[in-house]
């Protein structure tokens, strides 16, 4: 059996908040969550990306870290 994968969404800020992998889609308020959480199913969203219109947006890559630059 495949999981599904799903982002938890925070609906006061709309930020993802957790990713959740389950193994049929699920829509609405999350199985045992809080009424505030929202479940949507996404193969590329990010903890930290915003939830708007449908739509999630992941937050900017870090910038990579050169170690031993002069």
């Amino acid at each position: 059996m495949s999981l599904i994968r799903h982002c938890i969404i925070d609906t006061n800020t709309n930020i993802v908040v957790n990713i959740i992998d389950y193994g049929t889609e699920q829509t609405g308020i999350p199985p045992g969550l809080e009424e505030h959480l929202l479940c949507v199913k996404s193969d590329t969203g990010e903890i930290g990306g915003t939830y708007e219109d449908g739509v999630i947006t992941n937050p900017p890559q870090p910038e990579p870290i050169l170690l031993g630059a002069v």
